[in-house]
């Protein structure tokens, strides 16, 4: 009976020393994650936008659109112009004179509806460029923090002040969310090699290696 109990004694002994192990390593390992810093890193978006050649190329392809547009505005503001001037060979309250009015009233309403129909379509245009041109950022942004472990990705200005800052340009400096931020965090040039390596890819340039290889 009395190896029976010291057995049994034995065996409770080890349970517990087991259940101790297993619980010390669950807080231990707990506590390592607990105490794991997040990574943040950082991006200058605007200065992303500004030197991404696909935006380059889409913005002057806009802007090609709203030359033409305006050269078409311009020519029909000419004949509206010259058909105003001819009204007044006519006199007021002949039949001449108020078919020449209709006619200018005619193509006044041309004009109106080419203006508001042209600002719409300009401005859906915009506005797809610039979806377009955050997606192709936001999906470089996810993949180089995936690569480099980055928990937190968050928008910055890196520009900082000297002599040539103007008086709203320091302002809106001062008016930052970082104050300093580590260089090592700043993901704004792979990133952008990145897109600039794609786009070039995809117009027949030098192939685009991934994300992870930017540096």
């Amino acid at each position: 009976m009395a190896k029976e109990c010291l057995t049994v004694k034995k065996t409770l002994l080890s349970l517990l020393t087991l259940a101790a192990i297993a619980f010390t390593s669950t807080v231990q390992a707990q506590t390592a994650t607990a105490e794991k810093p997040h990574r943040i890193g950082v991006i200058d978006m605007a200065h992303v936008f500004q030197k991404y050649k696909k935006f380059e190329t889409l913005r002057n392809s806009l802007q090609a659109e709203i030359d033409k547009s305006d050269a078409q505005a311009k020519q029909m503001v000419e004949v509206l112009q010259k058909m105003q001037a001819d009204l007044k060979k006519y006199d007021a309250g002949s039949s001449e004179y108020e078919a020449a009015e209709a006619r200018i009233l005619s193509k006044k309403g041309e004009f109106d509806s080419f203006r508001a129909t042209t600002q719409r379509r300009l401005a859906r245009a915009e506005s797809d460029m610039f979806k377009q041109i955050y997606a192709d950022v936001s999906d470089a942004v996810e993949k180089y923090a995936q690569y480099k472990k980055f928990d937190h990705v968050m928008r910055f200005n890196r520009k900082g002040i000297d002599d040539t800052t103007t008086p709203q340009e320091a302002v809106q400096t001062m008016n930052k969310n970082f104050i300093y931020s580590n260089p090592a965090n700043d993901i704004t040039d792979p990133v952008l090699s990145y897109l600039n390596r794609k786009f070039a890819s995809a117009n027949g340039g030098t192939p685009a290696r991934t994300v992870s290889g930017s540096k």
